[in-house]
């Protein structure tokens, strides 16, 4: 849903000729993205899903500090990279 919504984003800001917005590492989104990309390159990575519920990425959030169910804690993070309320941005 993350990514769908992304690629909606994204989509609007490509017709409109903007740059496209690329989440950083330091959220889990744009972990997950970077993850996948990489892992999709090799045999191996394409065979496996890539998904928050599960899987081999749940462990790599817990173990990269990007796990988490603090509201306030998230909400601090995207603060701090500018990224609040991106996605309420109106475009058209």
């Amino acid at each position: 849903m993350c990514t769908g919504s992304l690629a909606g984003h994204n989509a609007v800001r490509h017709y409109l000729g903007m740059p496209l917005l690329i989440l950083p590492k330091a959220t889990a989104i744009g972990d997950l993205i970077a993850y996948a990309n990489c892992k999709m390159a090799t045999k191996e990575g394409r065979r496996n899903r890539y998904t928050f519920a599960g899987a081999g990425y749940f462990k790599r959030m817990k173990d990269t500090n990007l796990y988490s169910v603090n509201n306030e804690e998230i909400k601090n993070k995207i603060q701090k990279l500018n990224l609040s309320n991106i996605m309420s941005e109106k475009l058209i």
